[in-house]
């Protein structure tokens, strides 16, 4: 990877060079322990802000809540298959399979994530409806028409091209089949100082850029999908952004003597703590909002 970096004054960095997908991998490898202690990650099997609402008490049921949402929204149905689309350790693909009664694919680039995603498929004793692979998003080799539903949960920001993760969930989807997306969507009007903001922030966690609504609603039409249904979940998230945020306050110190000894660190293992911070900071101002889209799979063209 290109290490021609330009420093910022919350030292965080924005590297020139795209980040690969080897790149996202090891940020999750280097993370895994930040999301284990702020996260509870054992116990909640997420890597997602959850979702709050009147039903939610606790920062553990908001992580299970957004699991729900997303289900009552997608309108999945016992027996149908569900590909996650970046499945972390394998959380949401648990949860269907339990609740929904689905079949689920679980896909990720970390290879990690997948043995932890198994391995809890047999402690919930749901191996006979979930799968777990090694997969990229953007090209599964999965045959055409696979699935009733692709989920994705903060996973589509880190495609380079939105489009690419479009056009491979339109042909493994079938007809009429269901595309679920949870993410991040910066503000189009962004001054130039603002942009660099937001990637200041995305940098930390291996994100090339994050798309715009608009741009995103553009691409989905452009890619076969109709019948597409936003909903602004910022408010939703924003007790797990504060949760993130105080928790660069009590990491600050660690991470310092993380780079101080350990030299030879990646930037971003270096200054991953930097995106509890950025991510409040951006999200105060206005910066961005956090998106729930559902849209539906049109037929092919002839």
């Amino acid at each position: 990877m290109n290490h021609y970096l330009k420093k910022f004054s919350v030292d965080c960095f924005v590297l020139l060079a795209m980040f690969s997908k080897n790149d996202i991998s090891r940020y999750y490898d280097l993370s895994e322990v930040h999301y284990r202690k702020i996260w509870n990650l054992d116990k909640s099997r997420s890597l997602h802000y959850g979702y709050w609402d009147n039903s939610v008490r606790t920062f553990h049921e908001a992580l299970l809540n957004l699991n729900k949402v997303l289900a009552e929204i997608a309108e999945i149905r016992s027996g149908e298959h569900v590909l996650d689309a970046g499945c972390g350790v394998g959380g949401s693909c648990i949860w269907l399979a339990k609740e929904r009664s689905c079949q689920v694919t679980g896909i990720s680039l970390n290879e990690r994530q997948i043995n932890k995603a198994a391995a809890l498929a047999k402690t919930f004793a749901v191996t006979e409806k979930v799968l777990f692979e090694k997969k990229d998003y953007s090209n599964t080799f999965y045959p055409d028409n696979s699935f009733d539903v692709v989920w994705a949960i903060e996973s589509v920001c880190y495609a380079d091209d939105k489009s690419d993760f479009l056009k491979e969930a339109f042909r493994v989807l079938k007809p009429g089949g269901r595309l679920i997306i949870a993410d991040f969507f910066k503000r189009k009007d962004l001054s130039p100082a603002e942009t660099e903001q937001v990637k200041r922030w995305g940098a930390c966690w291996a994100i090339n850029d994050f798309a715009t609504k608009e741009k995103f609603d553009d691409q989905l039409n452009q890619n076969g999908f109709h019948e597409i249904d936003w909903n602004d979940a910022t408010n939703a998230i924003l007790p797990s952004a504060r949760k993130l945020y105080r928790s660069y306050f009590l990491g600050i110190i660690g991470a310092k003597l993380y780079q101080f000894f350990n030299r030879d660190a990646t930037e971003v293992g270096k200054n991953s703590v930097q995106s509890s911070y950025l991510q409040y900071n951006t999200l105060k101002k206005g910066l961005w909002k956090y998106g729930i889209v559902k849209a539906v799979r049109g037929q092919k063209e002839s």
